[in-house]
């Protein structure tokens, strides 16, 4: 590590842990106070590699659940977890500040073989950006997933359906509630969590205008609300089903004032596309 001066101002050159020379500006143009900069930064890199060598990865691990599940949802926090849990499988409780590209690709190479394409892309982007969150801590001064390539999706023609098999779905949906349901998500283009959290205060029946936003219990994927025209189709099942349920339940879409489950929905949604015969491959989503 050494200064060296370009035009009025010097620079510290020092070698990251990758072993990588890097240059850092002092913004100072008196030798004497770059000095005293240089010998601060000195001992912030001291701190910080001291630091990481004293966390493991399993102690990494379970404080990074515990900031997730309190910054992310439900089911991000579990994508979270497989894919540590995953890692930790493989790489053993190793010293944080020594995880490396080895590390990664030797991983990544272990997961090849036993999950899907997508599947181990999930797990790359979930470590990359838990490892991230190490180096936001100073847990690590760089992170090495920056020099992995991300794992490669092989090209997949999208699944839809075709009007003839939305009708054979249909009937193959003996529930009414969960055939609405249906016809709302296929109306809307709207997710299942949103159909499920849907409430009449959303609905503008007369506007034929659906407000899809945040609420006590439900937050939308990007966490903005957005309005959707009902077409004709919508806005006469909308009415019908408004006049048709006595229930006082806040939710749209409710079986006898009791708040659906995504999972049930989900499942049942799936036994009517095999009942149909139509493609297993094709989910809710």
């Amino acid at each position: 590590m050494f200064l060296s001066k370009r035009g009025q101002v010097y620079y510290i050159w020092y070698t990251d842990d990758l072993g990588r020379k890097k240059k850092i500006s002092t913004s100072c143009r008196l030798k004497s106070e770059a000095l005293k900069f240089l010998r601060d930064f000195e001992q912030s890199l001291v701190e910080r590699h001291s630091r990481g060598q004293r966390v493991l990865l399993s102690r990494f691990i379970d404080e990074f659940l515990e900031y997730s599940a309190g910054a992310h949802r439900p089911k991000t926090t579990d994508l979270y977890f497989t894919a540590l849990s995953e890692f930790y499988r493989v790489a053993g409780d190793m010293p944080l500040h020594k995880l490396g590209v080895r590390e990664i690709e030797t991983f990544l190479a272990s997961k090849a073989k036993g999950v899907s394409a997508s599947t181990l892309r999930t797990y790359f982007v979930h470590l990359s950006a838990a490892f991230g969150t190490a180096v936001r801590w100073s847990y690590l001064s760089k992170n090495p997933f920056c020099h992995v390539p991300k794992p490669k999706l092989g090209e997949k023609l999208p699944l839809f359906f075709s009007r003839d098999e939305f009708d054979q779905l249909m009937r193959s949906i003996p529930n009414l509630d969960h055939r609405e349901i249906v016809f709302c998500a296929v109306s809307t283009g709207m997710r299942l969590g949103e159909n499920l959290a849907l409430r009449w205060s959303d609905v503008d029946i007369s506007s034929r205008v659906i407000t899809v936003q945040n609420s006590r219990d439900f937050n939308t994927k990007n966490n903005k609300a957005r309005g959707i025209p009902m077409t004709e189709g919508l806005y006469r099942m909308l009415l019908q089903r408004q006049e048709r349920l006595s229930s006082e339940a806040e939710v749209v879409f409710h079986r006898n004032g009791q708040n659906l489950k995504v999972d049930k929905v989900s499942k049942l949604f799936k036994r009517a596309v095999r009942i149909a015969g139509l493609n297993d491959k094709l989910h809710f989503h």
